[in-house]
């Protein structure tokens, strides 16, 4: 295993002289079987190329099962996917069960122990499997490891040559608000973080078991991988993110508001406050609970948009915002039992959350 080395303020490890770990592994190497998970909803325009940079995986192709688990889509989705072989096998789910529900069940039908999940609008360097199952066996007690996400707006995604190394780490941690915040790392092969995206990450099945369930059905989309990746910090885990384990993630926000995405920020602002309350003691809640307050409105300006439009929007988001987080404080009893299990469990090594936020933060 690795040795670790890291700073007061920051848990990153050392550079090492040589690509992650990967190096070490011949050709001849008894790789661990893996089960790889897709949700899709209508997601057509997307599967055909992701599954043909599955198909071209420099992971054993015997040690590999690839899941898509399609959620009611009314597209040619599971068309695509039927038409690309016995390779893949297609399940489909009688309804939308949402991104938490549907997460859960597609686990149900892995059949190995290592499982790592897609979002459908991405596309996998030929070593992203490799590198995350390596993470996996290497890292110091990882309880899920995330992959090197690039957005379109990055410059290394305008050539997705899923053969080419990436030289960058770019990554999800969570800022001292609260909320997801992408960052970018250009020295290190792998780097603590506390969280990991749900866009694509591998966590093992005896892990799931000691959470006693992958994903929070309650919160049925948005803010779900905060609560897992909290949760797993409870427990005493930690999270890595791995820079030669590259996904380029086709979405990218237009900055623009209309209704559809209001209501996706006023779901996740109001999932934000349910998932803190749920892995966090009182203390750290009451203490945590204003910088949620100026997370919403600072979430604004991470956007990708111009300054004028970010100030224009800032004071009716800020309004959203605060009525969103005081709407929730009323529904929080619909946590507390899962609530009292988490800190029931968690463990004497973790850290308290809000310690990993100020910790983390730089």
């Amino acid at each position: 295993m690795l040795s670790n080395e890291t700073s007061g303020k920051s848990a990153v490890l050392q550079p090492v002289s040589k690509r992650i770990m990967m190096d070490k592994y011949p050709d001849t190497y008894d790789w661990p079987s893996v089960s790889v998970v897709i949700l899709t909803y209508n997601g057509g325009r997307f599967i055909g190329n992701l599954l043909d940079s599955l198909e071209d995986q420099s992971y054993p192709t015997d040690r590999l099962e690839i899941l898509v688990v399609d959620n009611a889509s009314t597209d040619d989705t599971c068309s695509i996917v039927e038409q690309k072989g016995p390779r893949f096998t297609l399940i489909r789910l009688p309804n939308n069960l949402g991104f938490a529900a549907g997460n859960n069940a597609a686990l149900s039908y892995a059949t190995n122990d290592l499982v790592a999940f897609l979002n459908q609008d991405t596309l996998c360097h030929r070593d992203w499997l490799k590198g995350l199952v390596t993470g996996m066996l290497e890292l110091e007690n990882a309880g899920a490891v995330t992959s090197n996400m690039l957005l379109p707006h990055i410059p290394e995604f305008k050539n997705t040559n899923r053969a080419r190394p990436v030289k960058t780490l770019y990554y999800e941690d969570l800022s001292l608000f609260g909320y997801a915040e992408y960052r970018r790392n250009c020295t290190d092969l792998f780097v603590e973080t506390g969280m990991i995206s749900g866009c694509a990450f591998m966590i093992g099945r005896k892990t799931v078991q000691q959470l006693g369930y992958l994903f929070d059905e309650d919160l049925w989309m948005y803010v779900e991988d905060t609560d897992l990746s909290l949760r797993l910090r409870n427990l005493g885990f930690r999270l890595w993110a791995l820079r030669d384990s590259v996904v380029y993630h086709l979405h990218e926000s237009s900055g623009q508001l209309n209704r559809t995405r209001i209501g996706t920020a006023a779901r996740a602002i109001m999932n934000r406050v349910f998932v803190y309350y749920k892995n966090m003691n009182a203390v750290e809640f009451l203490l945590f609970f204003p910088f949620l307050l100026i997370g919403g409105p600072a979430k604004i300006t991470v956007l990708p948009m111009p300054v004028a439009r970010k100030m224009l929007y800032l004071i009716p988001f800020s309004a959203l915002s605060l009525v969103c987080m005081l709407a929730a404080l009323p529904l929080l009893y619909r946590f507390r039992a899962k609530r009292r299990t988490i800190l029931d469990r968690r463990s004497k090594s973790a850290c308290g959350n809000i310690n990993v936020l100020f910790r983390r933060t730089r």
